[in-house]
């Protein structure tokens, strides 16, 4: 039996914006445990995110986005990927931890990678510009190529005459 095979559509920002943000609270958490432990374990999920699950972080698998080359293969995107793509939201992390100036900066490092994303045809952000990789958006195809049907709407039912 052969596995349904994915359609590469590129993900948009606000859909990608939602699996960051489930990704943060995850951060949020992680950086909650006790002492170094905290820290480490929140850096540490920041870059190897995208090679966990099948190219998807845990954000990106609950909204139905994965890592791809940019090149258009369907080979799988390694840890080695993941980390390239994310050191510099690990470098904003790492910059906001310092009082008063990384306050300033990380937010600063956010909004250039925004801004590039914004500006690139595939919303590729500082970070898949230099890993070469892009956000897809997850459609399955049946094993013959055709994408599913959609289920019918149901039918408007016929009204009733009213007695007047």
């Amino acid at each position: 039996m052969t596995e349904p095979r994915m359609l590469m559509r590129t993900a948009d920002l606000t859909t990608r914006s939602v699996a960051g943000f489930i990704d943060l609270l995850l951060i949020t958490g992680l950086t909650r445990l006790p002492d170094v432990t905290g820290f480490l374990s929140s850096i540490g999920y920041l870059l190897i995110r995208d090679g966990l699950f099948a190219r998807q972080s845990v954000g990106k698998k609950l909204i139905g986005l994965r890592v791809a080359p940019a090149d258009g293969q369907d080979q799988p995107v390694a840890f080695r990927e993941s980390i390239i793509r994310n050191i510099p939201l690990a470098a904003a992390y790492v910059v906001w931890q310092i009082p008063f100036a990384g306050w300033l900066l990380g937010p600063l490092v956010l909004g250039i990678e925004y801004v590039t994303a914004l500006g690139d045809d595939r919303s590729m952000r500082v970070g898949d510009l230099l890993a070469r990789t892009i956000i897809v958006a997850e459609t399955r195809t049946s094993p013959g190529g055709a994408v599913p049907a959609q289920p019918a709407e149901a039918e408007p039912q016929p009204q009733m005459p009213q007695n007047t």
